[in-house]
């Protein structure tokens, strides 16, 4: 009899425009096993499964999940050890475009190659690497009409060089392009296109230290969330700002609809912490961000997927690994 337990994965089911309602709340899912706990990972959705890359620990396999089965499969092991990245899917294949590749913190290196996980045939290629100038870890990923963007990220580990560098994969010619610079810099965050634009959320700038507190770029958040217009070629920074912000959390379009979910962030009065926040904006409104209802559980260094118009995150800082939803009533 297969073990039954919990997965740290979410998935959030939003089947209206509406705004969250007081019934709505997030939930534990069953599933039929249990994967390896990990965190700062990456987490993508391609052909009605979910998979799940890196991590900060060890190499490590890609762990599949399929919704219909509600169970976790292994497929291959990681070319490198990957960790503080955005993954993003297209076609077929899963791109991971940016991460640190070791462990020694606080002076992680960037991984020096981009690579892709191919889901049809379980096997990874390396690609083109990113000029050495420009690798960093940390960054946003987002896929617009075949092309991979690469925006903002950290180069020197968790003590400085935070950037606002802009780039553009293209798969079909396995070439790198550097684009205008974002209006901000910022690491730990994510990107997430919607429509025409893509948008720079969440983060911090993990290069600044306070004098005889190193650890002090916890609270170093990035409330600003700026736009890059495809059509135009420009950037541009939103009236609305993020009512709490957090690094390491996740981003994700949801029918038009950005979500930015946990993260960490620490205050004056608090100490550093994940947490449970999540809040969406409609840019066609283009009014304020909007509080949804909380995670179950803080969640930091989580990837986050869109299936089917459903929301799952995977991954954290918890330890466990446990699958909770979300969804309007």
């Amino acid at each position: 009899m297969k073990n039954r337990g919990f997965i740290l994965s979410a998935l959030i089911t939003l089947s209206t425009y509406l705004p969250c309602n007081a019934q709505s709340q997030w939930n534990l899912v069953k599933t039929t096993n249990t994967p390896g706990a990990r965190n700062e990972c990456g987490f993508a959705a391609v052909n009605g499964k979910l998979y799940l890359l890196g991590g900060d620990g060890p190499v490590m396999p890609v762990d599949i999940f399929d919704p219909a089965t509600a169970t976790w499969s292994k497929g291959a092991e990681a070319p490198a050890i990957m960790h503080h990245f955005q993954a993003v899917s297209f076609g077929d294949k899963v791109y991971v475009l940016d991460a640190f590749s070791d462990r020694n913190y606080p002076n992680q290196i960037p991984l020096a190659n981009t690579y892709s996980y191919d889901t049809k045939t379980d096997t990874w290629q390396q690609l083109a690497r990113l000029p050495e100038g420009r690798r960093r870890a940390g960054a946003g990923a987002a896929e617009y009409k075949g092309k991979l963007y690469l925006v903002c990220g950290i180069q020197h580990g968790h003590t400085s060089s935070t950037t606002n560098m802009f780039d553009v994969y293209n798969p079909a010619t396995n070439t790198w392009a550097a684009l205008p610079d974002a209006p901000h810099i910022r690491d730990h965050g994510m990107a997430v296109v919607v429509k025409d634009k893509l948008y720079a959320v969440g983060g911090r700038n993990t290069s600044l230290h306070d004098a005889n507190n190193f650890m002090s770029f916890f609270d170093k958040v990035v409330l600003d969330v700026d736009c890059y217009d495809f059509k135009t070629g420009k950037w541009s920074t939103l009236a609305a700002k993020l009512p709490l912000g957090t690094g390491g959390g996740t981003c994700v379009n949801l029918d038009n609809k950005i979500f930015y979910i946990g993260g960490e962030r620490a205050t004056a009065t608090k100490p550093n912490g994940p947490q449970k926040d999540v809040f969406y904006f409609d840019p066609e409104i283009n009014g304020e961000w909007t509080t949804a209802p909380s995670l179950n559980k803080a969640r930091n260094g989580v990837g986050g997927a869109v299936l089917n118009h459903q929301v799952y995150i995977a991954g954290g800082t918890s330890g466990d690994v446990g699958l909770e939803f979300f969804s309007l009533k």
